[in-house]
């Protein structure tokens, strides 16, 4: 899909007394499973003749479900935006388009316009479009990008269906004539009357009945949500495989005499341990053949190999490690009630970031978000920590890297007494459909940046850090705020930051826009970059700085937004901080170098009395260095045919230090 064409990328500039500008996707409500469904683009803040801002490009990217959604195409443009000046497309669950007004002249739109129409064919179930807010842009009239535009999610929801529906036949769950009644919304008693349906979609049902000698099978990355009662009297399957495992949420009794297999995939030969848990009621270590599954002991911050006779108890995590890929498959009943686990231990004379650590698991056969539901907790820290193959990602209620909260079925995490006596209810109220996007946004959230840190060579190995304001907080670790720093894999990067008592933090909540000290290990010498995120979470006026002491020199975060060094391996103590206020150092930002391209010809002449780059790298935003030289005089011209269209990150260094800028290649 084709990136907007974009000249230049100015210094971005806070305008202020602007009507305030937002973009919405539609909503579509009460939709029939199986039909299309067109969601409206539109505008506000725009129209440069009232009060607001013309535009000459923009670039749109969406996310949505493909088990409830399949784009169709996109349609509908308006006058003021032809159709042909529009590249659109999507991959997957990705939308994108992107518009640049051919002659270049600001475009003035009134408010309320819709812009164009995106079509989906519709599966069912209740999903979200939500803006990427840190690709989409708007571009004023001068080519600068328009600072805090207001992204406003889109939504749709089913029909609540017939009364009854009886299925007969065999195919996917959405298959019209194999029901007598229509597809079940969530009003509709669904009774399989024979044959075999395939879950391909997020169903809905009030109440489902398996009869004997039927089954229903839920694919990967599915679903199936039962308002009141399930009974099964047939085969129920939830399936998993390398692309993901299906879930069931039944919101009233489980009951009936047939088989419920829960299937679990796990993929040894990517990652050797995994933390799981068991989604339904008292199986024994037994499933697991020969595997070795171990239950993690606070007390002594170590591991204990169980028996194949040794009880999964309901909310518990265990280890499983193994060589090879393999699926597990739980049979019986599985849980519809809060859970809740008492007396957590608690080793006071341990370590700072293990004490307290315990390691329980989602009991459900479905995803569960945190704080969704009554979490009710009793001298316990409110950060959760999930491994994630090299890494712990960690939340604290509001954000973190561990994606909104949300813990898949049948997955282990820990979480940190801070006191004996301690206890925790995982409610079902938080059970979810983890392949919708109906929960919580972080959109709300203010005063919150991210640091990623990667590899460039290996950008497929990443750690995250996060720091909040909030005025509750305080400037030391704060169990209701805070996430310690657990460490990972040391042969992967690893970023977090220190709190005023030393504390490691992986998030780290302050009570004032006060500096805090980054620190970061890399395991191998090479080149590293930091990408900052959520920067439009702080009001435009707040200063935004990434100091780098060992050569005294700071970005500004909001001209640059990534910053590239260079690391030898070893542990470096010290040497970064992140500022809410300027710094009285060099500030290598955008404003000393003139950079523009014409085609895919890049022009570099100095503002100040530099003359000399020893040497220029170009990465795009992947972090693949794509274009090195060295020993370039100003003014210099680079041509690259070789080059795609998109946005590049240009590292110069000089001999008065280390210059970062964004160029957009036509």
């Amino acid at each position: 899909m084709k990136k907007v064409l974009i000249i230049f990328i100015a210094l971005i500039t806070f305008l202020a007394g602007q009507a305030q500008i937002t973009v919405t996707v539609g909503t579509a409500l009460l939709q029939n499973p199986g039909t299309n469904v067109q969601l409206p683009v539109s505008v506000k803040g725009i129209n440069g003749t009232v009060g607001g801002i013309g535009i000459t490009g923009l670039e749109l990217h969406m996310s949505y479900m493909n088990t409830s959604l399949v784009y169709d195409t996109t349609l509908n443009f308006s006058n003021l935006t032809p159709g042909a000046q529009w590249f659109y497309g999507a991959n997957g669950n990705d939308y994108g388009t992107n518009w640049l007004e051919p002659n270049g002249i600001s475009v003035n739109i009134p408010d309320n316009t819709v812009l164009f129409n995106i079509s989906f064919h519709y599966l069912g179930g209740i999903t979200e479009l939500i803006f990427d807010s840190t690709r989409c842009l708007l571009i004023d009239s001068a080519y600068n990008i328009i600072p805090g535009v207001h992204y406003t999610n889109g939504r749709v929801t089913p029909s609540s269906g017939s009364t009854e529906s009886r299925w007969n036949g065999t195919g996917t769950w959405n298959t019209v004539s194999d029901w007598s009644n229509g597809i079940p919304g969530d009003q509709t008693s669904a009774i399989i009357e024979s044959g075999e349906p395939t879950v391909l979609s997020n169903a809905l049902c009030k109440s489902i009945v398996i009869n004997q000698g039927t089954g229903v099978n839920i694919a990967p990355d599915f679903s199936l949500t039962a308002e009141s009662s399930f009974v099964n009297n047939g085969i129920m399957t939830v399936q998993s495989n390398e692309t993901g495992t299906g879930s069931i949420i039944v919101n009233g009794t489980v009951s009936g005499t047939g088989v419920n297999n829960f299937q679990r995939f796990l993929d040894f030969n990517s990652n050797p341990g995994y933390f799981i848990s068991s989604p339904v009621l008292a199986p024994t270590a037994l499933i697991f053949g020969s595997h070795v599954v171990e239950q993690y002991a606070e007390s002594s911050a170590s591991w204990t190999a169980l028996t194949q006779s040794d009880i999964l108890e309901s909310g518990e995590g265990y280890r499983i490690s193994g060589s090879l890929p393999e699926t597990f498959v739980f049979q019986g009943l599985f849980g519809v009630n809060d859970v809740s686990l008492n007396n957590l231990s608690y080793n006071a004379t341990g370590s700072a970031n293990t004490r307290g650590l315990n390691l329980l698991g989602n009991p459900y056969p479905s995803a569960i978000q945190l704080e969704q539901g009554n979490w009710s907790r009793t001298n316990l820290d409110k950060a959760v920590y999930v491994w994630d193959g090299y890494k712990y990602v960690s939340w604290n209620g509001s954000v973190g890297s561990l994606t909104n909260g949300i813990i898949p079925s049948m997955q282990g995490f820990f979480v940190k007494a801070n006191g004996a006596g301690a206890s925790i209810t995982i409610p079902s109220g938080s059970r979810l459909v983890d392949t919708q996007h109906f929960y919580k946004s972080e959109e709300a959230l203010s005063n919150v940046i991210s640091m990623r840190l990667e590899n460039i060579a290996d950008t497929s190995h990443y750690d995250e850090a996060f720091v909040q304001i909030s005025a509750g907080s305080s400037s030391g670790f704060d169990s209701q705020y805070d996430a310690y720093m657990i460490p990972g894999n040391s042969n992967y990067p690893h970023i977090f930051t220190k709190a005023s008592d030393q504390n490691l933090l992986s998030i780290n909540t302050q009570p004032a826009f006060v500096t805090v000290p980054v620190e970061f290990t890399t395991g191998s010498a090479g080149t590293y970059k930091i990408t900052f995120g959520k920067i439009e979470s702080f009001d435009a006026n707040q200063t935004l700085y990434f100091e780098d002491k060992s050569t005294s020199t700071a970005i500004n975060i909001r001209n640059t937004g990534v910053f590239v060094f260079s690391s030898d391996g070893s542990g470096e103590t010290d040497r970064f901080a992140l500022h809410f206020q300027e710094v009285g150092i060099n500030d290598h930002t955008q404003t000393d170098f003139f950079t523009w391209n014409t085609g895919h010809t890049i022009h570099i002449s100095a503002k100040t009395g530099v003359h000399t780059i020893d040497h220029m790298d170009l990465f795009n935003l992947t972090g693949q260095c794509v274009l090195s030289t060295g020993n370039l005089n100003l003014p210099a011209t680079i041509h690259q045919d070789n080059l795609c269209d998109g946005l590049y990150i240009l590292k110069m260094t000089t001999r008065e230090g280390i210059f970062t800028q964004k160029i957009v290649i036509r």
